[in-house]
């Protein structure tokens, strides 16, 4: 019976989650407009969305991202891909970030990319955010 509360009491604190996220835009990558449909993209904390602005996330503070997608394609296996998009060709992994907190006051468009290897089809957004100290 302890394991049933356990189980209620961890999806209780995921709901809790779930719910305080804020909503942020986010923009559609072209190669993803017709092959699925993203329903709503959040980020905790993020006040700044109320007013369109980035998110400003702290560095060394947990924050989470998460989404509601719908692919219009089938696949077995999808491998998520995390990265930086300094421009529509081009994406560099997250570990490229300054390091320095100092210096890492920059804005970054953050792309998030579900593919199927199989068909080369893949759901994916980019979302705008702002590393602070």
């Amino acid at each position: 019976m302890l394991q049933l509360g356990s189980l209620s009491l961890l999806l209780l604190l995921l709901l809790a989650v779930v719910c305080h996220a804020d909503v942020i835009q986010y923009q559609m990558c072209p190669d993803s407009v017709d092959v699925c449909s993203i329903d709503e993209v959040r980020v905790d904390p993020c006040p700044q969305a109320a007013t369109n602005t980035p998110c400003r996330l702290r560095r060394r503070h947990p924050s989470r991202i998460s989404f509601d997608f719908t692919p219009k394609f089938d696949a077995e296996h999808l491998v998520s891909s995390l990265g930086w998009a300094k421009s529509e060709t081009e994406e560099l992994p997250l570990l490229t970030l300054e390091r320095d907190s100092c210096k890492n006051t920059h804005t970054y468009t953050i792309r998030w990319a579900l593919k199927d290897e199989v068909s080369s089809k893949r759901c994916c957004f980019t979302i705008v955010i702002k590393v602070v100290r």
